[in-house]
């Protein structure tokens, strides 16, 4: 009887576990959205400032690494307008506190001298779970 019980507890403790990771899963690419809003279309630093762990390693594609300070008030202070931007082939994985988003995200963005740039990127996002709350840690854009 005892065995039936533990094996009972033992399967539900594994049903709470896999749909728990679900729904991290769906929490991560929401975030993705909320990140991608947050820097391609409003460049909204209140925003970051609530999505960004303060150990953040931002990397862009050209190479350039930026510290927490730096992305919040480079993505502020931006003048690059994106259009007709596309994010798809949102994952994500969960492993305990740490989830992995990716995406390819695809726009066209007019630099502040007007220089005009197709962008289609790759990006690889990691994630912390901190206090019940999910922030980005890490993040590389690759060119296609």
């Amino acid at each position: 009887m005892f065995k039936g019980y533990l094996l009972f507890g033992l399967l539900l403790t594994s049903f709470i576990a896999v749909g728990q990771q679900k729904n991290d899963s769906l929490i991560i690419v929401g975030k993705i959205k909320e990140l991608h809003e947050a820097v391609f279309v409003n460049k909204d630093s209140i925003a970051l400032e609530k999505l960004l762990a303060p150990n953040i390693s931002y990397g862009h594609s050209g190479g350039k690494i930026e510290n927490r300070k730096e992305t919040i008030s480079n993505i502020s202070a931006s003048k690059s307008v994106y259009t007709n931007t596309s994010v798809t082939n949102e994952t994500a994985q969960i492993a305990g506190n740490t989830a992995v988003g990716r995406y390819l995200f695809v726009a066209t963005e007019t630099n502040k001298d007007g220089k005009i740039t197709n962008l289609k990127l790759h990006i690889l996002t990691v994630w912390t779970k901190v206090k019940g709350k999910w922030l980005l840690i890490a993040r590389q854009a690759a060119k296609v």
